[in-house]
C-alpha cells in the first residue's frame, strides 16, 4: 500500500485532479459522460475481439457456383484472415497461406465426380472405388507421391472417404520441401439441414465435393494424417458444412 507521504511525493492522483470538476458538472452532463465512457469501452472490446479472432467466413451460394459452370452446391466454412482467397476456374474456392513465398497450408474445394448414375448403397461400399481414381490422379500431380492412409471420414455428420499422402513441394531455385496432403471426398447429403437423413430407397448421391488440404512443416504439421486436425487448416476443415446458413 502507498502511504500519504509517498502520494504527496508523486503529486495529486488523477481522481484528485478530476474529482472536483466532475462534481461541478450538472447531473445530465455526468450522465452523458458516463454513456460516452461506456460506448468507448464497448467499442474497444469489439475492436480487440475482432483483432484477436481474425476469422472470416466463406459462403458458396449454389446459384453463384452454377453461374461459373460448377455443380450448384452451397457450403460454408470459416478460416483465418491470415489466409488469402481466390476462385480459379474449375474450383469453387482456394484459401491458402504462404510464409516467405513458400506454401504453408492450402485448402481447396472442387467437384466430386461420382458419375451420371446415382451411387446406391453405403458410402463405405462405393467410395473406395471412387477414391482410387483420385489417388491415381494425385500420384500424377504431386512429385514423390506416397499413399500413407485411406479410410472412412466424417465431416460434421456427413459421411465420406479420405486418403492421406506425402509428396515433394518443388521450388524454383530452392531445395524441395516435404509436402503433406489429405483429400476428403464427401457425397452431398440428401438433406443439408439433416446430414444423417438417408436417401430414399432406390436413390443415392450424384454429386459431392472434394476438400484437398496441403501443408508443409511451415505450418508445424507432424504428419499427413494430422492435416486439417492441426495447424491453420483446422478451423476451415472442422467448420465445413453443406448448405446455405
Amino acid at each position: 500500500m502507498i502511504d500519504s507521504t509517498t502520494r504527496r511525493d508523486f503529486g495529486p492522483s488523477l481522481g484528485e485532479l478530476i474529482g472536483p470538476r466532475l462534481k461541478a458538472l450538472a447531473r445530465w452532463q455526468r450522465a452523458l459522460l458516463a454513456i460516452a465512457a461506456a460506448a468507448l469501452a464497448a467499442l474497444g472490446a469489439v475492436v480487440v475481439a475482432g483483432s484477436e479472432s481474425g476469422v472470416e467466413t466463406y459462403r458458396q451460394e449454389a446459384y453463384a457456383a452454377g453461374a461459373r459452370g460448377l455443380e450448384p452446391i452451397s457450403f460454408s466454412f470459416d478460416h483465418s484472415s491470415k489466409m488469402s482467397q481466390r476462385n480459379p476456374e474449375g474450383t469453387y474456392v482456394v484459401v491458402e497461406r504462404e510464409i516467405g513465398g513458400t506454401l504453408a497450408a492450402r485448402l481447396s474445394v472442387t467437384e466430386l465426380a461420382l458419375g451420371l448414375e446415382p451411387r446406391r448403397g453405403l458410402v463405405s461400399g462405393f467410395m473406395p472405388i471412387v477414391a482410387t481414381r483420385y489417388e491415381r490422379r494425385a500420384a500424377r500431380s504431386y512429385p514423390g507421391f506416397r499413399l500413407v492412409f485411406e479410410g472412412r471420414s466424417r465431416v460434421n455428420e456427413v459421411e465420406g472417404y479420405q486418403f492421406a499422402f506425402t509428396a515433394r513441394l518443388e521450388r524454383r531455385g530452392k531445395p524441395p520441401r516435404q509436402l503433406f496432403g489429405r483429400m476428403v471426398m464427401l457425397p452431398a447429403p440428401y438433406d443439408a439441414g439433416d446430414p444423417e437423413l438417408p436417401y430414399p430407397t432406390g436413390e443415392g448421391p450424384t454429386r459431392g465435393l472434394v476438400i484437398t488440404m496441403l501443408a508443409t512443416t511451415l505450418d508445424k504439421i507432424p504428419s499427413p494424417t494430422r492435416v486439417g486436425d492441426e495447424g491453420i487448416l483446422q478451423r476451415p476443415f472442422r467448420s465445413f458444412r453443406f448448405g446455405a446458413e
